[in-house]
């Protein structure tokens, strides 16, 4: 059997990556990754027309999905 590729902590990681990446100004630090992407995510959502706080709200009910099992 082959090892999970896809488990939360995989994810963190790996959205960290991205961020890191992204924002290389941050130094790395997470919290200051987090705000920016917020942020950049409320300019993409506002282009595209779709709410951010309902999106959010979806995406938080997948983590505690995700989180419980």
């Amino acid at each position: 059997m082959s090892a999970p590729n896809n488990t939360p902590a995989i994810q963190a990681e790996r959205i960290l990556d991205a961020l890191t990446a992204l924002y290389p100004d941050a130094s790395g630090h997470v919290a200051d990754l987090m705000e920016y992407a917020l942020c950049d995510l409320r300019h993409l959502a506002d282009q595209h027309v779709i709410c951010f706080g309902s999106t959010d709200q979806k995406g938080y009910r997948t983590y505690l999905q995700e989180k419980a099992q």
